[in-house]
């Protein structure tokens, strides 16, 4: 048998179809996008400057007006960091004590809580 005059049918079998996906249809009711702006507070950054500010001086001035006739002035700054700073003077003979806002809020605090009033002395 001589294999080259033999001949072999070729079977060729259909290719499957290619098929595109198909886009998808948008669902009937759409859920909204989040707001992008709905946990946002204005907040007027100048007037809680100012609101904080007459703060330190009401407590400034309680703390000036331990005696019923004050002796001592006092000056509040603004340091570097954004800190107010309250310096006292002392009338009688010019000591200045300087004390930081954190610091008057824990002498206010104290002042208040105990009833008692609270000495500035350098």
């Amino acid at each position: 048998m001589d294999p080259v005059g033999i001949t072999i049918p070729i079977i060729t079998t259909p290719a499957p179809a290619l098929s595109l996906p198909t886009p998808r249809s948008a669902p009937a009711a759409e859920t909204p996008l989040p707001d992008p702006n709905a946990g946002h507070i204005d907040v007027d950054v100048q007037a809680a400057d100012q609101q904080r500010r007459a703060t330190i001086e009401r407590m400034a001035q309680d703390l000036a007006n331990v005696f019923i006739v004050s002796d001592k002035s006092f000056t509040i700054f603004k340091d570097a960091t954004g800190q107010y700073i309250t310096r006292y003077t002392s009338l009688r003979d010019g000591r200045v004590t300087y004390i930081p806002e954190p610091e008057l809020f824990k002498l206010h605090g104290t002042a208040a809580s105990t009833g008692s009033a609270v000495l500035i002395d350098a």
